[in-house]
């Protein structure tokens, strides 16, 4: 079955009724409220996943990534709807998420009934009741809004003027990351984690002033330097890029070292999804969770502000 096929099943699941909806049921087909449809038992191709999350991504917008090498994503508990962290707690190996109206959509491979024979699979779930007509149904929290709930952030939101600073860099900037840049401006998460924003008074987390230059050096595969831009750093020099080179930025890899001399290491997600996988996954490669049980945001501007209030010099 290829990736067009494996949309029209999911769409189709998307307008049937959940067991336990109306008078709906199928026996064997998942509890109350979510259903899970097997769309190629067996099949654990990592091309086929991929095909399936593109064709659902140019349908349904980026998607969130729900599960992948042992991590959950913790939003799952704060959905509206059944207990899907519980639902795919230890049986999804790697699954990506939308919300799609008054639904829940997963997909991604997943273990089976009993451990059976990993398969790409589909779960769709209610996540509300139907909304009065004109209304909106509840959105899933974006990553950056996750990000403000986790660290406790309460910081004004920014103004960024995009198109100018898009016209000097001269490449559009991810949605992803526009957001992580309103919501926080520059600074730094654990006091670690180092965010680039436009603009900043912190010329060294200005993102427009990244020297390309600066990231050359070993990499797992041919990386030309003027195709990375930096967006975050810590202390420690590791580096957190962009590689630029696909039309859509909504589609940037995250490419991430320790220091110059070490290769790079892809990360196919979002930025503002990568630092909350940083700040909640203790088998992270780059995680602070081990070393921090609760996280907090320093805004760079209210830092040195406060510095230069509290400096008052002898003549």
């Amino acid at each position: 079955m290829d990736s067009a096929a494996h949309l029209a099943v999911i769409e189709e699941l998307l307008t049937r009724p959940l067991p336990g909806e109306g008078t709906a049921q199928e026996s064997g087909q998942g509890a109350p409220g979510y259903q899970l449809v097997d769309l190629a038992a067996g099949d654990r191709e990592p091309a086929e996943l991929n095909a399936v999350v593109t064709a659902l991504r140019s349908r349904f917008g980026p998607p969130k990534t729900v599960a992948l090498d042992g991590f959950m994503d913790p939003s799952l508990r704060r959905l509206p709807g059944p207990p899907l962290a519980d639902v795919l707690a230890g049986q999804a190996i790697e699954m990506y998420g939308w919300s799609v109206g008054q639904r829940w959509l997963g997909a991604g491979v997943f273990k089976g009934v009993s451990d059976a024979v990993p398969g790409l699979t589909a779960v769709v779930s209610a996540v509300a009741a139907p909304t009065p007509a004109g209304r909106a149904g509840p959105a899933a929290l974006s990553w950056a809004e996750e990000l403000a709930a986790l660290t406790g952030w309460r910081g004004p939101r920014r103004l960024v003027d995009w198109e100018s600073v898009e016209r000097k860099l001269g490449l559009r900037l991810p949605q992803d990351y526009k957001l992580l840049a309103e919501t926080f401006g520059a600074g730094a998460f654990d006091d670690s984690l180092e965010l680039c924003a436009p603009g900043s008074k912190c010329l060294n987390l200005d993102l427009i002033m990244t020297d390309p230059a600066e990231f050359a050096g070993p990499a797992p595969f041919s990386i030309p330097a003027i195709g990375l831009l930096q967006w975050a750093m810590t202390s420690a020099e590791h580096s957190f890029c962009w590689l630029v080179e696909d039309p859509d930025p909504n589609a940037w890899p995250v490419f991430a070292r320790s220091d110059k001399w070490d290769p790079w290491e892809r990360f196919d997600c979002s930025s503002a999804e990568l630092v909350h996988r940083m700040l909640t996954d203790p088998q992270h490669r780059y995680s602070l969770a081990r070393h921090f049980d609760t996280h907090w945001f320093t805004s760079a501007e209210q830092a040195e502000e406060a510095f230069w209030d509290g400096f008052h010099p002898h003549w």
